[in-house]
């Protein structure tokens, strides 16, 4: 694995956002479904530096050369984003607020069953919008199964561990 300092130079932190805005204009995402976990897992950030990171470098590079192009594509509503951005102003906000209140591995998890159902939404929503109540619920059902499989997987591995502990308990 890459040494913390040259996952940190500035020639890869560009490489790093060259990569985010290409997945960004391309998906028409802010990047952060691609930079946040990217941070976690390779830069070594928490989850909550991750996600207030990825907001502070989105914010000049993405909306201004993003916008340009799709409006120059007639593919902008000016109506519809200015109350969305008045939304927006105030939900965000309230969000990063919550998103700092919360415990790192919380958030961590709430970001991922977020993931799964925009994933859900995505995969199922190529069927139309005819079938958007159906995308919508199938999106649901997936992020539901998701939550059940980890709280599965989380008390099976958390029997696994009290049985460790009771077993270095009497060994000791």
């Amino acid at each position: 694995m890459e040494s913390a300092h040259s996952l940190n130079h500035p020639a890869f932190l560009i490489s790093f956002g060259v990569f985010v805005g290409v997945f960004s204009g391309l998906m028409g995402l802010g990047g952060g479904a691609v930079m946040i976990p990217i941070m976690v897992l390779v830069f070594g950030l928490s989850q909550p530096m991750a996600h207030g990171t990825s907001l502070a470098a989105m914010i000049p590079p993405v909306t201004l050369p993003a916008v340009i192009n799709y409006y120059k594509n007639d593919n902008v509503d000016w109506r519809f984003a200015a109350y969305m951005a008045a939304g927006i102003l105030v939900g965000s906000f309230f969000g990063a607020w919550l998103a700092n209140k919360l415990p790192k591995e919380e958030l961590k998890l709430v970001f991922g069953f977020i993931l799964v159902y925009v994933a859900g939404y995505t995969v199922f929503s190529y069927f139309g919008k005819q079938h958007l109540t159906r995308s919508v619920v199938l999106a649901a059902v997936l992020a539901v199964v998701t939550v059940g499989m980890f709280v599965v997987v989380r008390a099976i591995d958390g029997k696994g561990v009290e049985r460790q502990d009771a077993k270095d308990a009497k060994a000791g």
